[in-house]
């Protein structure tokens, strides 16, 4: 029979009950961390650029959790790749709940579709927290174009030898995938330009560097010409913008905007998150704020979440696959 090691002035009896002590303070003091828990500022790293619709959903909610939570919470904007750089650096953070993502669709579902390099997989490196929201896109052109429709771009392709420089918020986003589907449908030789997000792009626009863009809309679309808007029917805070099916294209989309944190963030903390931005969510304020901007205020629990991406992995791959779509196109 093996023997069980003694050290050295202890007998085996106090060895035991000191092994149990140590375990007993060790399953105490789990629950504890998750219950004190924020004990220092939270940071909600946000995928897009200051300016979009994204931006927008995670500072409102920010300020709330900083109400609520009794600790800071501070929004960084981690640019760049189409929302790649700043989930590679929310799921190397530490999984004590002191640092959260708000990320989107294009991020959260389509680049790793698109991307196997992309660095990171939804499923092992994060947990889901809260569906936020969601908005369309919308076909964006610059006013001084004198464009009015769908049909009037497609007279001005056409003079342009059926060539348009199109704006997106980032490879991998709903944007970029409406760009191509129009493109596509329309026979438009498209030169696609990636932007870090809805602002930067919507910035070019104004000035002429592109023809048009398709961003989720936000605050400041209505600073352009909205000739469609990328839902099955027609929205009502844009009662005369028709859908891109009436206007002959089959492109039904929208960008939903989702809170994730680090893969192994204990379920304490994961539960006291959604239970506090869901509660801001189901307030009139909050929804009647959301639809100013353009946005729907959803909610609902972390399974919610998990089972979208996977009907919106389903529906989306094959279209991705379809359209051959590359990160760097």
């Amino acid at each position: 029979m093996r023997a069980w090691p003694v050290m050295p002035g202890l007998s085996f009896c106090k060895m035991i009950t000191l092994i149990a002590i140590a375990g007993m303070l060790g399953a105490a003091l789990r629950p504890a961390a998750a219950e004190d828990w924020p004990t220092r500022p939270i940071t909600l790293v946000v995928s897009f650029a200051a300016g979009g619709s994204t931006d927008f959903v995670g500072r409102s909610i920010a300020q709330h959790l900083t109400e609520v939570l009794g600790q800071p919470v501070i929004v960084e904007n981690r640019v760049g790749a189409g929302g790649v750089i700043a989930s590679n650096h929310v799921a190397k953070a530490a999984p004590d709940g002191h640092t959260i993502l708000i990320s989107a669709i294009g991020p959260a579902v389509f680049r790793p579709i698109i991307d196997r390099l992309a660095g990171y997989d939804m499923d092992k490196d994060f947990v889901p927290v809260i569906m936020v929201g969601d908005s369309p896109n919308v076909l964006l052109a610059n006013p001084k174009l004198g464009l009015n429709t769908v049909e009037d771009l497609l007279v001005y392709a056409k003079r342009k030898q059926n060539k348009l420089s199109i704006g997106h918020s980032g490879p991998g986003t709903m944007g970029h995938l409406c760009a191509m589907l129009f493109a596509s449908e329309a026979y438009i030789d498209g030169s696609f330009i990636a932007y870090r997000g809805a602002a930067p792009m919507l910035t070019d626009l104004l000035g002429g560097q592109i023809d048009v863009g398709f961003p989720a809309y936000g605050p400041g679309s209505q600073a352009a010409k909205i000739l469609a808007v990328t839902t099955a029917e027609r929205v009502d805070f844009l009662p005369g913008v028709p859908t891109m099916k009436e206007s002959g294209f089959d492109l039904a989309g929208s960008t939903w905007n989702a809170i994730y944190a680090p893969a192994n963030v204990p379920r304490e903390i994961v539960g006291k998150l959604n239970a506090a931005i869901d509660a801001y969510l189901r307030k009139p304020e909050t929804q009647r704020q959301f639809r100013q901007a353009g946005l729907r205020a959803l909610g609902g629990t972390p399974e919610q979440l998990r089972e979208s991406m996977t009907q919106d992995h389903a529906k989306w791959s094959k279209i991705i696959v379809g359209l051959k779509l590359d990160a760097d196109k």
